[in-house]
């Protein structure tokens, strides 16, 4: 997501370098290149403008811990049926495209904490969130309003909006479906072929695939633990868990620690030369049939992708008893 995609950005297990890489068969579309000002879309540029540099020691990040924080909370005000918050970031919330720009999970990890707010009528639970990414989301104060856009006992739909000063730089749904514990005898079994297993127990060293020359702060709050290298056309897999919280001094739920997580579904599986092209995912849309029992998750995910410079990624989602949704992005491919 808008600056998304920290494994997708390319992490390796250090003695993992097996598979093959394949490139795009014609040169993509290319944009325009646009300055990553408040108004600018979304840049792969790898320098970024000197007015607009984050103060933070990106290469200096250390690894997160549970007291460390993507956000902090600095101000609330809620009206009926809506709440509009004062987000100040953290380093954490960095990704890899743009040092001024959050990634893409940071971001769907703030929309999915200000759904996970809203108030319900009855139990319900989030069974899917879509976010629109159109814009870079700056490392800067930023304004998160969330409505309810849809009442009821039944379905509950939502609407969350992340502005930095009057500019909208990213807009998402949600669909909120009352839960009830009458219907046990429908559990469906796990699909063992895209069963994952159990996560993992040791986390190894990992690196930066080649074409990045730092690790994103965001990737330095996550634990990452990917499968074997990608290769064109077939699916690749990776365990993956918050270390961080996603607001400072609250605790975190299974499913806004999902959210932050899934956002490298969109480079698992993704066999992308890095050194000469880039992969930005400008939207995520996630389906949850269950909620997650475990802080890991795990993708296993594939991407297509066509020649005019447009990709798909596609992934199911595990957590440490099976699947438990699905979730698909697409891709601007380009090249650097």
């Amino acid at each position: 997501m808008p600056c998304g995609s920290g494994l997708k950005r390319g992490l390796r297990i250090r003695a993992e370098r097996g598979g093959t890489r394949c490139s795009l068969p014609h040169r993509p579309a290319r944009l325009r290149p646009s300055e990553p000002t408040r108004a600018g879309t979304r840049s792969a540029s790898r320098r970024a403008p000197r007015a607009r540099r984050t103060p933070y020691r990106l290469a200096a990040m250390k690894k997160a811990g549970n007291d460390d924080a993507l956000f902090e909370r600095k101000g609330t005000e809620t009206r009926d049926d809506a709440e509009t918050l004062e987000i100040h970031c953290t380093p954490y919330a960095g990704g890899p495209w743009n040092p001024v720009h959050q990634h893409g999970g940071a971001v769907s990890a703030l929309v999915a904490y200000a759904v996970d707010r809203m108030p319900s009528p009855v139990p319900m639970r989030l069974a899917r969130f879509s976010v629109d990414m159109f814009r870079g989301v700056p490392l800067t104060p930023l304004r998160v309003e969330t409505r309810i856009i849809r009442g009821g006992r039944r379905i509950q739909g939502l609407e969350t909006t992340i502005y930095d000063g009057d500019t909208p730089v990213t807009r998402a749904t949600a669909l909120r479906v009352r839960t009830t514990d009458a219907l046990t005898e429908l559990e469906a079994p796990i699909d063992s072929a895209e069963d994952l297993g159990a996560p993992p127990e040791v986390v190894p060293e990992f690196e930066m695939r080649s074409g990045f020359g730092r690790i994103p702060p965001f990737v330095m709050a996550c634990d990452l633990v990917p499968g074997h290298a990608a290769v064109c056309g077939e699916p690749s897999s990776t365990w993956a868990r918050l270390r961080a919280r996603v607001v400072a001094g609250e605790e975190t739920t299974p499913v806004v620690g999902l959210a932050a997580v899934v956002d490298f579904a969109s480079g698992t599986g993704n066999a992308m030369d890095y050194e000469r092209y880039t992969s930005i995912n400008p939207d995520l849309s996630v389906h949850i049939v269950r909620e997650p029992c475990s802080d890991w998750i795990g993708l296993r995910g594939v991407t297509t992708r066509s020649a005019d410079g447009i990709g798909l990624s596609s992934a199911t989602i595990n957590d440490a008893e099976g699947v438990i949704g699905r979730a698909n992005a697409t891709l601007l491919l380009d090249r650097r």
